[in-house]
């Protein structure tokens, strides 16, 4: 896990609460190359094109984004995200993100499969200390 100096003031005042492996958020499904939180998968065509989304990374950032009320709540769901895509999509690597105010509030979550073609989300070699008005955490699942 990588994080910049503002989370590493966070996390020791903010332990994982409020998510069970049955909230709605937590189940995913594969769509043409992309891993996707299947509640807001449902209205897709058929497979990708570029009308919606530059390319795949793109589609799961947009996609597989939630907005929580703070840090503890985003610390609960991604410790369900790792485990699920451990357990459903082995030998697949996926970036968690988790990014909040500076006060551990009104945190996102989002996660994507890296791409080496594709920009990533979060460059793994830009330094997190460039984030200087949030909190930023990067959790890879490999």
């Amino acid at each position: 896990m990588k994080i910049n100096e503002a989370m590493s003031m966070l996390l020791p005042k903010n332990k994982p609460s409020g998510v069970s492996d049955n909230h709605e958020y937590t189940h995913f499904v594969e769509w043409d190359g992309c891993i996707l939180i299947s509640c807001f998968a449902r209205d897709l065509p058929s497979r990708f094109d570029k009308k919606t989304y530059s390319d795949r990374t793109e589609c799961e950032t947009s996609i597989n984004h939630l907005h929580l009320e703070n840090l503890s709540i985003a610390l609960g769901l991604i410790e369900v995200w790792e485990k699920t895509l451990r357990r459903n999509f082995l030998g697949k690597k996926s970036n968690i993100v988790v990014t909040c105010e500076l006060d551990g509030k009104e945190a996102v979550a989002r996660f994507y499969q890296p791409r080496p073609e594709e920009v990533a989300w979060v460059n793994e070699e830009n330094d997190l200390e460039s984030y200087k008005h949030e909190a930023i955490l990067l959790l890879k699942v490999n």
